[in-house]
């Protein structure tokens, strides 16, 4: 996996909504820390290739044949679990019926660039997997996360496909030697809210090509030096200048009715108390409760910020650093400390406590056999153990804007459920 260009496919979410996020973004180091979750996408992307490699050398490419291997890419060292393999094994099925269907030659891991048909140098990007015979391209893109991605209208994919595209027509002589184009989403976990795991948006090349043109104006709006800042929730989600962006700080606060005054005027916190929740219009909680993610994530950098500025030495008036409640623990090892404890005549049975693995650490569990050989549950035990052995409760009720993904909870208006109850008393009563 090599480095991102400027204007990465990637990103286009971000840079193609907001051209002044590339400037921004250019102010901070690359290669921060990666979030548990990016990371393990990232080892799951490892083994996909590994995969898909071995098939392209003729072998079957089998994810569980990796099982309690270990691997190691950019984000570190991991061995692969029954879990993981099971993902991958589910993408993999998928790549060996559609080139065998299409007879296509495939291609792993491979960086496309589409200057040969659009003019920059800077929107390269490397595909997780391309099938290709001589009617269709197919890019495939691999996502581990449960977040739903949906393959129409998809900007990533479609800048893979003008990478990919180009590519062809530059070593044809200019010519198009593909009539359609696939793009393929895989998405493994979204199977645990019944979906498929998949989807995918077929188009005609020559329908596809005008596309180029929404492409080319987004990637010319991020070269100006006023680039502007346009503020929304799927641009600044993993925007690294999203903490510190005064454009977004302004949107925020307005979505919530809040203004910074001249010096002298209401304070924020005054303003904010000022709008009880249970006066809101109906516009108002939809404006706001769409604003919320963006808002809590505005909060979380002011805090972060103000931190880092304390750290630096630089004191912020009225602001200070403080240490929250620190966590006990034992100082010496456990074995030590039990034994110091079973002199003091604390009871051995009241020293130790035993209790049941979580289901989340069964499925990650690992033990050795007598014969040396490493075991862990098989996916059709993990499947087991997913629908006999684990229940789930219900989640906490929260909030969200009716465009996420997941099912609304459908609720009685409390008020139909009851007979309207007349004034009048009863003529028992008023005797």
């Amino acid at each position: 996996m090599g480095d991102h260009a400027k204007l990465s496919p990637s990103a286009r979410h971000r840079w193609g909504k907001c051209p002044g996020s590339v400037r921004m973004e250019a102010q901070y180091p690359e290669g921060g820390t990666s979030s548990p979750a990016a990371v393990d996408g990232t080892h799951t992307h490892t083994l996909l290739e590994y995969c898909v490699k071995r098939l392209i050398a003729g072998l079957d490419g089998k994810a569980e044949a990796f099982i309690g291997i270990t691997l190691q890419d950019h984000d570190g060292e991991f061995t692969v679990d029954a879990a993981r393999a099971e993902r991958v094994e589910f993408a993999m099925e998928y790549i060996r019926s559609r080139a065998l269907l299409l007879g296509a030659t495939i291609k792993a891991e491979e960086r496309v660039n589409p200057k040969f048909l659009l003019g920059r140098d800077d929107l390269d990007g490397t595909v997780d997997v391309q099938l290709l015979n001589s009617e269709v391209l197919e890019i495939i893109d691999y996502k581990d996360g449960m977040g739903i991605v949906e393959a129409a209208d998809n900007p990533q994919l479609e800048q893979y496909a003008f990478g990919a595209l180009a590519a062809l027509s530059e070593a044809n002589g200019g010519s198009m030697v593909v009539k359609r184009i696939r793009m393929t989403i895989l998405q493994p976990k979204l199977r645990e809210k019944g979906l498929t795991g998949y989807s995918f948006y077929e188009v005609a090349v020559y329908e596809f090509i005008p596309k180029h043109k929404q492409l080319v104006d987004e990637a010319k709006a991020t070269d100006a030096p006023d680039a502007p800042l346009v503020p929304g929730e799927v641009q600044c989600r993993y925007c690294a200048h999203g903490g510190n962006c005064s454009a977004r700080t302004t949107v925020m606060l307005e979505k919530a009715g809040i203004k910074f005054g001249a010096v002298g005027a209401a304070p924020v916190l005054e303003q904010v108390c000022e709008k009880s929740p249970l006066d809101l219009t109906e516009a108002q909680f939809r404006e706001i409760v769409e604003a919320l993610p963006m808002i809590r994530t505005w909060l979380d950098g002011v805090e972060e910020a103000a931190l880092a500025r304390i750290q630096s030495g630089k004191p912020i008036e009225g602001v200070k650093a403080v240490r929250g409640r620190g966590m006990r623990s034992w100082a010496l090892p456990e074995e030590e400390v039990a034994t110091k404890l079973s002199k003091m005549g604390v009871p051995k049975g009241d020293i130790w406590e035993t209790k049941l693995i979580s289901p989340a650490k069964a499925e990650k569990l690992k033990w050795v056999k007598k014969d040396g050989t490493q075991k862990q549950l098989t996916a059709k035990q993990l499947d087991v153990v997913q629908k006999e052995l684990v229940s789930k409760s219900e989640g906490k009720l929260t909030v969200v804007s009716a465009a996420d993904g997941r099912p609304a909870v459908e609720f009685d208006d409390a008020a139909k459920m009851f007979s309207p109850v007349s004034d009048a008393l009863p003529s028992w009563l008023t005797v």
